[in-house]
């Protein structure tokens, strides 16, 4: 059959399931033509694509795996900071201990052979990085990284930031062609931010090994809705619908930048994308007053190992960045009648 996007999908004569009742049965199917889909859009076997619930459910398979196959109680795990803090919490609810490469002292960019020098040193079980960073939207290069690192370093390469400049797919089908039989070597991503489907869970991970996959694929029996499978498949192949937002956002902050109540954190090498790590020049318990005030949420630093001198926004809203422009604008006019 075909999908709505082109995609050609092998129709399955219909079978009788005597283990399981018909639900499940196309549970497990739908799982099997979703990731022939992915890899029909990637040029990647199926076999080496696994369906998750969205990218933290990518993260926790791993985990997951690398916790059953540790010699230790508590492996560790090296991530940037700042970086994306949900996959932080998700590795330490489950013991591990957390190896900080901190970027503050660099502008926030991120430099490949540091990096390498730091995986050589504290020979983490795990490294995850996020391309681009989830706040900062540095980019570097992960060949690099890949070729110098052992597989005894299994490596998480989160892809699920859109930008208008990395190219997802081919990326995605560069490195797996290039890294191909790679143990420990792990490509997740998924269709939240870049086709706006994050309530419907959609994600998957890219195995480099085929026997990564296969071992994967036995511990992770939480398989996408078939709802949600559905809802993916409309949008394999389609482009991202969140470059438009992102670039909108990124204008009216820059616009307003100049009246110094705020910048935006720009690392020597980096692409805008759907999350932005602004630093206030307000007095941050004054900031986090006004945007109590006026019902509004926000990311702080402390929650990423930064002070409350920065704030993550979402710039998949550009109606909410006007929002807190206007807010912090506010301050600068209570200040100067004051």
């Amino acid at each position: 059959m075909s999908s709505s996007n082109g995609l050609n999908v092998n129709k399955r004569r219909r079978s009788v399931e005597l283990s399981a009742r018909e639900p499940y049965a196309n549970l497990t199917l739908n799982q099997q033509i979703f990731s022939e889909a992915l890899g029909q859009y990637f040029g990647i076997p199926a076999e080496n694509i696994i369906p998750t619930a969205g990218t933290t459910g990518a993260i926790e398979a791993i985990r997951n795996h690398v916790f059953k196959t540790s010699e230790t109680k508590h492996p560790a795990f090296l991530m940037v900071s700042p970086g994306y803090w949900r996959a932080r919490e998700s590795f330490q609810g489950l013991g591990f201990e957390p190896v900080d490469f901190k970027t503050r002292h660099s502008d926030f960019t991120i430099d490949e052979e540091e990096i390498i020098r730091a995986v050589r040193a504290e020979k983490p079980e795990l490294l995850y990085l996020s391309l681009p960073n989830n706040p900062t939207g540095a980019v570097f290069d992960p060949d690099i990284i890949i070729e110098r690192i052992t597989a005894e370093t299994t490596m998480v390469l989160d892809l699920t930031l859109p930008s208008g400049v990395i190219n997802r797919k081919l990326l995605i089908k560069t490195l797996y062609h290039k890294f191909r039989g790679r143990k420990n070597l792990f490509l997740i991503a998924s269709t939240s931010k870049s086709h706006g489907t994050a309530e419907h869970r959609i994600g998957w991970i890219v195995c480099a090994d085929a026997s990564d996959a296969e071992e994967l694929r036995m511990e992770n029996r939480n398989g996408v809705s078939t709802i949600s499978i559905a809802e993916g498949l409309k949008h394999i192949g389609k482009s991202p619908t969140s470059t438009k937002k992102i670039e909108r956002s990124f204008a009216l902050l820059k616009r307003n930048e100049q009246g110094g109540r705020y910048e935006i954190v720009k690392p020597r090498q980096m692409v805008e994308t759907s999350y932005v790590l602004v630093r206030s020049y307000v007095n941050a318990n004054r900031l986090r007053e006004i945007l109590e005030r006026n019902n509004m949420h926000a990311l702080w630093g402390s929650k990423f190992g930064l002070t409350d001198d920065y704030i993550r926004l979402d710039t998949l809203e550009p109606s909410n960045i006007k929002i807190f422009v206007d807010a912090i604008n506010s301050l600068k006019e209570q200040a100067a009648g004051a």
